[in-house]
């Protein structure tokens, strides 16, 4: 009876391990092929060879703001419009203050040789992207500007640029962007599988929620 016991416990642990193996191996299968199939469809580069300013979205401004330097510095535009995130930053002993994000984004840039006559921090009014680009919509119609750059992390280029088209759908605006290299494309595969899968389900919920935003 004992032999009859051990046989089946034996048995039920081939099992569990087999399905465990058969679990692993899919999951390692679809983070291999959704990778790529993710990455093709969020990252966009959209080249226009002179713009009259570059729209640098709010956040991971290691990834971001070089690049915008970058693209000033070859002459693709001479005007940099920074969104605001309306975050607090760091304190700065210059200032004697903690300054906001938007405010060190436009110090950084000024290490980076962008003249600061050059860079336009714009107004906050809410968190997220369709509001960078409902504020960057203000300043591109008062200013009369007819073509932008986005520069944004690669991951990214694809929500940033639908919020910009769908805010600017009624004005003649051209409409770039460019994708900045990001920590998560040198990331593990498990974690850019994961950061990918958010990113996704954050372009499904925008254009849901704001395909009728004004």
């Amino acid at each position: 009876m004992k032999l009859l016991k051990g046989f089946f416990v034996k048995c039920d642990l081939r099992k569990t391990l087999l399905w465990s193996l058969a679990i692993i191996v899919l999951t390692l299968t679809v983070i291999q092929l959704g990778i790529p199939i993710l990455e093709d469809f969020l990252i966009i580069d959209k080249q226009v060879p002179h713009v009259e300013a570059l729209v640098v979205m709010a956040g991971s401004m290691p990834e971001r703001l070089p690049a915008a330097a970058r693209l000033f510095q070859e002459g693709i535009s001479r005007k940099i419009l920074l969104t605001n995130d309306g975050i607090l930053g760091a304190w700065s002993e210059e200032k004697q203050r903690n300054l906001y994000r938007v405010e060190w984004a436009e110090f950084c840039l000024t290490k980076m040789q962008v003249p600061e006559e050059a860079v336009v921090k714009l107004a906050y009014s809410s968190s997220g992207s369709i509001y960078d680009a409902m504020n960057s919509r203000t300043e591109i119609l008062d200013k009369g500007i007819k073509s932008i750059i986005i520069v944004t992390s690669d991951y990214h280029t694809r929500r940033s640029l639908w919020c910009f088209e769908r805010v600017l759908r009624d004005h003649p605006v051209t409409i770039g962007v460019y994708p900045a290299k990001s920590e998560v494309s040198t990331s593990s595969d498990c974690k850019k599988f994961l950061e990918l899968c958010r990113e996704m389900i954050k372009y499904v919920y925008y254009i849901y929620s704001y395909r009728n935003i004004e």
